[in-house]
């Protein structure tokens, strides 16, 4: 069986409808902004300036394309990633790989070679914004996470590492003993591949191995031409090299970041490419902010949420990251509610992750229609019993309220979290919150007096 990847989900799409291709020959500078207007994902087949190129955009930006890529029904992608992630597959290594057909090494790394688009407006250069990138560690081992990169001249790029990793945390040790951190970037994976790489799972956990799982079947890996890696075999393109051990120092941004904000200019580590590798006509993935990024996170953040859920015993009913507050910053949930775990579902659910705002409902709540939730917060909720506020908690710097400008070169911000508990509260009987229904509704129909 030939292994999934990124070309053969674009074959999904195109089967489902869900891809656009376009031959008229395309500026690298416009491509964002033609991906930004199209329902669907797009196919540019004709790139100016690039005759071996084609690009890829919008892919996961709908919820719709997200269960294309899981294999499931939309509402059970969070329940179906969490499925998949409790049964990890090891990847394995194979002995050549698409990802190398073309090599340049030395001095024929160029940067340039590649359609690396400019995406925004106020952005501080062109980006490479959707990676798989790999590193190790001596006595963690291998780690996958996903990390834009801005170009800075033929052979370098910056990186956005300011947030807490296992990359950061990896690249801190290599810095205390003064080393440059190896690293490799693939760019073109199956969505899957990427949901792995950006799933917040503890430093002893394969990312790696939750691809396999998602995937049902081990993700192919190749050994890197210069650096002591392993990377997809199946991707378009992969860049190898080093974090050179410059610490938190270079100007990185301004970026449209997926908070749907454009960020500031943040300092940040300097990736020199020491090689790139290639297929012989690859296809550049342009993740599109702000909406591929934010469908990506928030399967990946509702699956913490139930799993938060169910260390903590409470029975999920349905959970949900809205993409208004991108898939990232907030969890709503219901339950079906034993005494007392109303507040225990909101303490567990603001455990995770940067996640700033909790909702926890009852079973009886759809918790994706918006009326229905604000009801819950109308009437279940007095706000000096049912809001728990927490103090002091990890954030992130694109979230503008935290003024992470202040601290610093390489530091850290905090936030604040908010959780509501919207269910019935104990002492109220059940019967108080019998909806109203038309006498004879369930008789008669509007159409049979038309």
């Amino acid at each position: 069986m030939a292994q999934t990847g990124f070309r053969e989900f674009l074959n999904d799409l195109d089967r489902a409808g869900q891809l656009k291709k376009i031959t008229k020959p395309v500026d690298p500078r416009q491509m964002s902004a033609l991906g930004s207007q199209s329902p669907t994902a797009t196919l540019f087949e004709t790139i100016e300036g690039y005759p071996e190129w084609r690009v890829a955009t919008g892919l996961v930006s709908s919820r719709a394309r997200l269960a294309i890529a899981m294999g499931c029904a939309e509402n059970r992608i969070a329940f179906e990633f969490e499925k998949k992630s409790a049964n990890p597959i090891d990847p394995v290594t194979v002995d050549s790989a698409p990802c190398q057909e073309v090599v340049m090494q030395g001095e024929e790394v160029d940067l340039t070679s590649i359609p690396i688009p400019l995406m925004h407006l106020f952005d501080g250069g062109p980006y490479i914004s959707g990676t798989f990138a790999v590193s190790r560690d001596a006595e963690y081992g291998s780690n996958a996470g996903s990390y834009r990169l801005m170009y800075r001249t033929p052979t370098e790029t910056g990186i956005d590492l300011v947030s807490p990793s296992d990359m950061r945390f990896y690249y801190q040790r290599a810095l205390d003993r003064g080393e440059s951190l190896p690293i490799a970037i693939a760019v073109g994976v199956h969505p899957l591949d990427m949901l792995a790489a950006s799933y917040k799972a503890p430093i002893d956990t394969s990312e790696l191995a939750l691809a396999g799982g998602l995937r049902g079947e081990a993700l192919e890996m190749v050994k890197c031409k210069t650096v002591d890696l392993e990377v997809p075999a199946q991707a378009e393109l992969v860049l190898e090299g080093e974090l050179l051990p410059i610490g938190w120092t270079a100007d990185e941004g301004p970026f449209g970041e997926f908070s749907q904000i454009s960020g500031d200019v943040k300092w940040n580590p300097i990736f020199r490419v020491s090689c790139i590798t290639r297929r012989k006509d690859p296809i550049f993935y342009m993740l599109q902010m702000p909406w591929e990024n934010d469908w990506l996170a928030a399967p990946v953040t509702e699956a913490a949420g139930l799993q938060a859920l169910r260390v903590a015993s409470v029975q999920a009913v349905d959970i949900l990251a809205p993409v208004g507050a991108c898939g990232y910053w907030a969890l709503v949930a219901s339950i079906k509610k034993r005494p007392g775990e109303g507040k225990n579902a909101v303490a567990a659910l603001l455990s995770v992750a940067e996640v700033k705002h909790v909702i926890v409902t009852d079973d009886d709540i759809n918790i994706h229609d918006p009326d229905e939730l604000d009801w819950a917060v109308a009437f279940r909720v007095q706000a000096d019993k049912d809001a728990i506020i927490i103090s002091g908690a990890r954030a992130k710097h694109i979230d503008p309220s935290v003024k992470s400008w202040e601290l610093g070169k390489g530091g850290l911000p905090t936030t604040a979290k908010l959780g509501i508990d919207a269910t019935i509260p104990e002492g109220v009987p059940r019967s108080m919150y019998r909806r109203i229904k038309n006498y004879a509704k369930d008789r008669v129909r509007l159409e049979d007096f038309e």
